[in-house]
């Protein structure tokens, strides 16, 4: 073919797709219209819309007359209905119907109670259905951008700014397109990755990757990212005149509704400009090393107020139309004691968020605006219509509820009790944390935003239940949460926050029981539950100060599908410092990095194990420690054991040995003093006694599992250097074992104290 066509060898991908443009709009209509996608009159569901969503459908007042009456009018004979599929459980019906008009569908689920007449309830649900399928349709033409050279507007709210549809391109979505403009975005968030680690000087952001890049539309709703999106929260609090060239910073968590968590977090926030409309937003935010307050690495585990841990920064231009805000820079670097390091590591967010704005205006060159922003509707819509089955799925109809505990604040209180109920009315999921204790005087306080927890939820059902899933902000109106005043998850001004991620970390064991209730064999046990904190500040032999903040890691929790990792992170793409990189710019040698046998607990698939972590100091200065989980152990499942609590020590030069409190400030050393830093393990899930007993011995010669625990926990009568397997003496102890011992608990929590 290329014989006949020497030139159709070199043709690009753009001319490509042109000559096979009639092709691909075939398969374009038949997918879109199968899935529901978005056309370019759809319009967002308001928030009257969503208040429908409900078990009791909204629409139990009409009977189903009026909503077909209403379309009638509405669409006149141009539209058709379809019930795809309907359940009934639990004393209510749901249904799945695709509303089509004019060659553009919708799907929906609808719901009602049944009150003993299914038949009127099936109506009810498909009325209900029916009404969220025209909501979405909309009956306006979406108003096209303002031209540049229009007044400029005020865009304190988000979604009243520059609208994404420009003149420019204009034209109808094909799932080619979408296919393409999907994975350049997520190739654009990792690129902003690769450009902050690449610029960094911070090991925090530089190898531990400490950090969190998002790329919005208009509304500021994530499309690609890891965090959800916190842009309408951020511009809430302050009015700004956007601008291209604008860049803004903030960190203070009461100021954005808790988007970040604690001061140490910067936000960098860069408008995304287009043919003088606003067509996204690119954001990102990394943790400093250290932004002033009493203590260095800037999170004092005494503090008792937010005002004793560091500067807070409220939403700022730091660059207006391009131009520095040097005034605002000195003030923010003349109050950390490291203004090198981060203002590298600030400049490096603002250069990551700065090439993800190159790549959406990249995608409106090409494709046009219009045809980007529906793509970015789409992809919304799609991952709301996956998290829609999901919460069918996967959630309980009736309440559940789940506690567990945070050990202390650090100032000698506790523990602390996170109490969490979760259920769903039809496919909108609801999430309760009446019932967790107070605010904590100490800094354990977690200002939960709203968002940030729906994103949580989201990305533990979405791993869980289906990897494949693109995580963005389209499924945030079927998640409803309630989060108590005064609470150590909603905690008033000025409650300390600053060692907030104990809390954060233990709310996913706390969600994953509740979670389980519903579906067992689909949950995993408890984690290590913590964010292990080693921080070492002082000055070297060559008169140089120095600060090191490093993240260390425990047991990943048993899972269905086996074994819990060992010394993991348990938050998505954190990786360790690597000691070469510890010895060669900091003042000590890393004597050990071990997996602690037996920490992991015992089970069909066995948690996790801590790591153990011995620092021999070469210089003088202090060390701070902030961890979690030394008396609660993480819980074991479905009848498997819970894992090990942490620990700490200090060994002095001369041998002396002391224990270390969970959280403690200010311990000072000297050259040749070393500390051990030992993390909690995971809970282990199933039996087991139904562990494959060659598997245990694989795990008793990997050194991750003694033969004392073989023979106590799993039942395995190992002999011989080489471990070999004693077959008889293992079956009649699991037999023997079996018999004797009480039913297995669906949680064992070992050791509580007393709330």
């Amino acid at each position: 073919m290329n014989e006949q066509n020497p030139e159709r060898g070199r043709m690009s991908l753009d001319d490509l797709l042109k000559s096979n443009k009639a092709q691909f709009d075939r398969v374009f209509s038949s997918q879109m219209s199968e899935a529901g996608l978005l056309s370019t009159d759809h319009r967002p569901a308001t928030a009257a819309d969503l208040q429908s969503a409900s078990m009791t459908a909204a629409t139990d007042a009409m009977d189903i007359g009026d909503v077909t009456a209403h379309l009638k009018a509405r669409y006149g004979g141009a539209w058709s209905s379809e019930i795809l599929e309907h359940t009934a459980e639990r004393g209510g019906v749901t249904v799945l119907v695709k509303l089509t008009v004019d060659g553009v569908s919708k799907m929906q689920f609808g719901s009602a109670r049944a009150n003993g007449d299914k038949g009127k309830a099936l109506q009810r649900a498909t009325d209900d259905a029916l009404a969220k399928c025209a909501a979405m349709l909309g009956d306006e033409v979406p108003v096209l951008a303002e031209p540049a050279t229009a007044p400029r507007r005020r865009s304190t709210e988000v979604a009243a700014g520059p609208t994404a549809r420009q003149t420019r391109g204009g034209g109808k979505l094909d799932v080619v397109t979408l296919d393409l403009i999907e994975n350049s975005l997520r190739n654009a968030r990792h690129e902003m990755d690769a450009v902050l680690f690449r610029s960094a000087m911070s090991p925090v952001i530089r190898e531990q990757h400490d950090e969190y890049p998002m790329i919005t539309d208009p509304k500021g709703r994530m499309i690609v990212g890891q965090f959800g999106s916190y842009v309408p929260e951020m511009l809430k609090s302050q009015s700004f005149d956007l601008e291209p060239g604008d860049v803004i910073l903030q960190n203070d968590p009461y100021k954005c509704g808790g988007a970040v968590s604690h001061i140490n977090d910067w936000i960098i926030l860069v408008p995304v400009f287009f043919d003088g409309g606003v067509v996204g937003f690119t954001s990102m935010f990394g943790h400093m090393m250290d932004v002033g307050g009493p203590v260095p690495c800037s999170m004092p585990t005494a503090a008792t107020s937010i005002f004793g841990e560091g500067l807070r920064i409220p939403p700022i231009k730091l660059y207006e139309r391009g131009t520095l805000n040097q005034a605002a820079l000195d003030l923010i670097m003349n109050n950390t004691r490291t203004p090198e390091m981060n203002f590298s590591d600030l400049m490096a967010i603002i250069a990551g968020c700065r090439a993800g704005e190159k790549r959406i205006i990249e995608l409106c060159e090409r494709f046009g605006a219009d045809i980007y922003a529906q793509a970015c509707e789409a992809l919304l819509e799609r991952t709301e219509r996956a998290m829609r089955q999901l919460i069918v799925q996967n959630l309980p109809t009736e309440p559940q509820s789940f506690e567990d505990y945070v050990d202390d604040d650090g100032l000698g209180n506790g523990p602390f009790k996170m109490k969490l109920t979760v259920w769903r009315e039809g496919e909108h999921a609801f999430f309760d944390w009446t019932g967790t204790a107070a605010q904590a005087p100490g800094p354990i306080n977690f200002y939960l935003h709203d968002g940030m927890f729906k994103m949580f939820i989201g990305v533990y059902m979405i791993m869980v239940f289906d990897p494949q899933i693109l995580f963005n902000d389209g499924f945030y109106d079927l998640i409803h949460v309630t989060l108590p005043k005064g609470t150590l998850v909603q905690p008033d001004f000025p409650a300390p926050l600053g060692c907030r991620t104990h809390t954060l970390s233990r709310q996913f064991d706390v969600l994953g029981g509740a979670l389980s209730h519903n579906a067992p064999d689909m949950a995993t046990a408890a984690g290590y539950g913590s964010s292990p904190h080693f921080l070492y500040s002082g000055t070297d032999q060559d008169g140089r100060d120095f600060q090191l903040m490093e993240i260390l890691y425990g047991g990943i929790p048993g899972r269905p599908i086996g074994d819990g990792m060992d010394g993991h992170s348990w938050w998505p793409l954190f990786e360790n410092i690597p000691t070469e990189y510890l010895e060669t710019y900091y003042p000590m040698v890393i004597e050990g990095y071990n997996s602690v046998m037996d920490t992991g607990g015992a089970g069909l698939h066995r948690g996790g194990n801590g790591i153990e972590k011995v620092y021999h100091l070469l210089a003088e200065g202090d060390v701070s420690i902030h961890d979690d989980r030394h008396e609660s152990q993480p819980w074991g499942i479905l009848g498997g054991k819970p894992g090990a609590v942490s620990a700490k020590w200090l060994i002095r030069k001369d041998g002396e040995k002391s224990p270390l409190p969970s959280k403690i400030d200010g311990v000072h050393v000297r050259p040749g003093d070393r500390i051990v830093f030992r993390t909690a393990g995971g809970g282990g899930w199933g039996d087991p006694l139904e562990r494959e007993p060659g598997t245990v011995r694989r795990d008793v010669a990997r050194r991750l599992l003694s033969a004392g625990s073989a023979r106590d926990d799993y039942g395995v009568v190992l002999f011989g250097d080489d471990f070999a397997i004693d077959h008889r003496a293992t079956q009649d102890l699991r037999e023997g074992s079996k018999r004797n011992r009480r039913p297995l608990p669906m949680f064992d929590f070992g050791a509580r104290r007393a709330s």
